[in-house]
Order: C-alpha cells, then structure tokens, then sequence
C-alpha cells in the first residue's frame, strides 16, 4: 500500500476518535439533563424567520434538551474540506438522533442542508420535524420587519448588512422558504409561515401546535439501531 492512502486512512481514524469524543462528551451532558419523555424534534427553515425563538420557547415549555446545529457544526466541520461536511454531517446529526429519539430538539438551518434527507429520515423514525418560513410575495414587508428587528436588537446583519443589504436579504428568505413550503408539502411535512410583523403572537400560534403535536403522538419509540460510521 502506498503512503498516501495509509496516510489518508489514519487520518480518517484519528478525524472519527476526535468526532466520537465529542459526541460522546455532549450524550453525558444530555443525559445529565430530565428529558421528558417525548419524541424528540427537529426544527429547522430559512434563517431570520424566527425558528430559533420558537425552538426556544419551545423547549422551556415541554422540557426538551435544545441543541444549535450551528454550534455543532462549528464544533465538528466548520473547517473540514467541503467534501467531507455532508458525511459529517450526516453522521453527527443522525448518532444524536438515534442516541436520544425522545426529549431532544435539534434547532437551525443545517437540517435542511442538500440533499435534505435528513427529515425524511426523521420522520420514519417517529421523530418530529417542523419547518418555518416566510413565504409571502412581500420582500418590501420583510425588509421593513428586519430593519425593525435589528434596530432593537442586538443581530448579526447589523456588521455584516447594510439597510440597501437587507432588501436582497428579504428577497432570498422569500424565495428560499417557497423552495422549502414546495419540499415539505411534496414529503408530507410540516410548514408554517410566520408573519413576522406580529412575532409573538405567531411563535406563540406555532410553539402551542408543535406542543399538542408531540404531546399526542401515538407512534411507537424509534429504533435505538446505531447509525453506521460514514467515515
């Protein structure tokens, strides 16, 4: 064997211990946690349209550990050559998963990264998934409510976004939340648009309808089959 591909190998094996010392290392904080015996729940959707509020308020209500897929893929392959980001991706978010079907909640956009069959996968293992959106034809409206937002609060567009920024930045939450309406409509998945000119309210709407659908289901408790190393 050459030494390329004995060197691409080890680093392979010494890439996965690292990985699988860090999932290791989150599992004994969650199951340090009183998760409720619950399905456990992805939430993902376009970014600026409140699902990380919802997710939130979300888990201090029904008590689901909430988990940022934006900190674990800082922690585990943000730097990683992009080849490699959808295995590791794949396989992280599925080893949480199948580790913790019940009482967990995994909240951000990387849960609809390409090709978006995490989900699907999801959802036959009995494992709630909830897209939210802002899928209205009204860019000008959108901009209006960003600009609101980040004028009273603190938020990330206000370094990196001018105000001319935030009208393309409408156009694209528009345009990408009608791609994921299209998508769970086509698979059968939740959706929901929230208006965010009356946000509390609508996370309000959207957190009671995510509580009585987890807290009603029927289904039987998803296989604890481990997920195989992708590695």
């Amino acid at each position: 064997m050459s030494a390329a591909p004995q060197h691409s190998q080890s680093k392979r094996a010494r890439d996965k211990a690292a990985l699988d010392a860090y999932l290791q290392e989150l599992f004994r904080k969650i199951e340090a946690q009183d998760l409720p015996d619950l399905p456990s729940v992805l939430i993902s959707g376009t970014l600026r349209c409140g699902k990380t509020k919802v997710s939130r308020k979300l888990a201090r209500r029904l008590g689901h550990c909430r988990l940022a897929t934006d900190e674990i893929r800082n922690a585990t392959y943000l730097h990683c050559p992009k080849a490699e980001k959808r295995r590791i991706a794949k396989y992280v978010y599925r080893r949480i998963l199948l580790q913790f079907p019940r009482g967990v909640l995994l909240d951000g956009t990387a849960a609809l990264d390409p090709p978006r069959r995490l989900p699907i996968w999801a959802k036959a293992r009995g494992i709630g998934f909830f897209a939210i959106g802002y899928a209205f034809d009204r860019p000008d409206d959108k901009e209006r409510d960003l600009l609101a937002y980040r004028r009273a609060h603190p938020c990330w567009t206000t370094r990196n976004m001018s105000d001319t920024d935030m009208h393309d930045l409408a156009e694209r939450v528009i345009r990408q939340s009608k791609g994921i309406r299209a998508y769970c409509r086509a698979h059968d998945l939740p959706y929901f648009d929230l208006d965010s000119a009356r946000f509390a309210p609508e996370r309000d709407r959207i957190v009671a309808e995510i509580a009585q659908s987890l807290s009603i289901e029927t289904k039987s408790a998803p296989s604890t089959t481990r997920a195989r190393p992708c590695f």
